[in-house]
């Protein structure tokens, strides 16, 4: 079973799509901080992701199936996710079978770390959306 990882904090900037948004310090020292297991390890594409990797000393290999579902920018952000935890699927956004199966094609039988993103990680791992507020970042779930 793989462990997952959220990124660590990043600096939100609304003029940069969010698959581009890049560690803050704090999430840099978070990253830094992390005890991982050794063994082989993934991460997301996302520049997030890959420098959470980066700076926990992982040596991964990057995966596009492990980046955060797709979705437009919302100014209701929060809404939109209880819904699609819900089991809604709001415009614009990934359909959750399908980011499922991407996600299952990169980690089921996969024994190592994943360093992902929330949603992606929560809709594998079979979170609600109280468990995906409670995440921090970054975070280490046990599958």
């Amino acid at each position: 079973m793989p462990t997952l990882v959220r990124h660590a904090a990043v600096v939100v900037d609304r003029a940069v799509p969010s698959s581009e948004w890049r560690l803050s310090q704090a999430g840099r020292d978070a990253a830094r901080a992390l005890a991982l297991p050794a063994g082989p390890a993934l991460t997301s594409p996302e520049p997030k992701a890959t420098e959470t990797a980066e700076l926990a000393g992982l040596t991964a290999l990057v995966d596009v199936r492990l980046r955060e579902l797709s979705r437009p920018w919302s100014d209701d952000y929060l809404a939109e996710v209880e819904r699609w935890f819900a089991g809604e699927e709001p415009v614009g956004w990934e359909r959750r079978d399908e980011a499922l199966a991407r996600l299952r094609g990169a980690l089921d039988g996969f024994e190592g770390v994943a360093v992902s993103h929330g949603l992606a990680i929560s809709l594998y791992a079979g979170l609600s959306f109280d468990d995906w507020r409670s995440l921090p970042f970054p975070a280490v779930v046990q599958c």
